[in-house]
């Protein structure tokens, strides 16, 4: 297990271990955006997704980004982060510039099962990520994931399609957003109303142990 991780650490502190575990990553970026009832969530029947089948097609635009070298994210406090208004969060994107000028992605997901448990959520992340570690956690209504590995462009796109197959444990939505925007995000700080829990981790992925 990798000591640098532990159970109750947030998600700035769980993607400032993964950049620091890979050198090669010279840039990071973070977005600000609203939060709020999604589409799904506004349109829970079949007729009234039907009835508003046209702005399930919207994509959010990110109010604004911030760009840090690895050492300033390293050192990056969660409290420090700018106060943004009400209904806003800070969110950390997947795909980071890499010392030879190149793009890759930190694995990450986002995960709204249905009907199903953390067991098999962990059996997925298992199967697709191959017991390379990793790390769940806990982001009030579902779980994010993080990978402490990287992924080419090809590679993150592989990746997100074989999060759809079980139709079960990811929002076909999300993943339609990250590959319309070309990289995933998953949100680093809390809004009192929509998003009042910070993510902590809760469970550990060790490559050397297999469930």
């Amino acid at each position: 297990m990798d000591r640098s991780f532990s159970v109750g650490q947030n998600s700035l502190e769980v993607a400032q271990i993964i950049v620091a575990n890979h050198p090669e990553i010279r840039q990071i970026r973070l977005i600000a955006h609203k939060v709020g009832q999604n589409w799904r969530q506004r349109n829970s029947s079949t007729s009234s997704k039907v009835k508003k089948l046209l702005e399930g097609f919207s994509h959010d635009i990110p109010i604004k980004q911030i760009t840090y070298n690895r050492g300033e994210f390293i050192n990056l406090k969660l409290h420090k982060l700018q106060t943004l208004p009400e209904n806003q969060v800070w969110s950390l994107i997947s795909k980071v510039v890499c010392s030879n000028g190149t793009y890759k992605h930190i694995p990450m997901m986002n995960f709204h099962p249905e009907n199903v448990g953390i067991d098999v959520i962990r059996q997925t992340i298992r199967y697709i990520c191959l017991n390379k570690n990793g790390y769940i956690l806990d982001s009030g209504r579902f779980f994010h994931y993080y990978g402490n590995f990287l992924l080419t462009c090809t590679e993150w796109v592989a990746f997100l399609a074989e999060f759809l197959m079980p139709c079960m444990v990811v929002s076909p939505r999300y993943i339609g957003h990250c590959l319309h925007d070309g990289q995933c995000t998953l949100r680093l700080t809390a809004d009192d109303k929509y998003k009042p829990k910070f993510p902590k981790v809760i469970d550990i992925i060790n490559s050397d142990i297999i469930n």
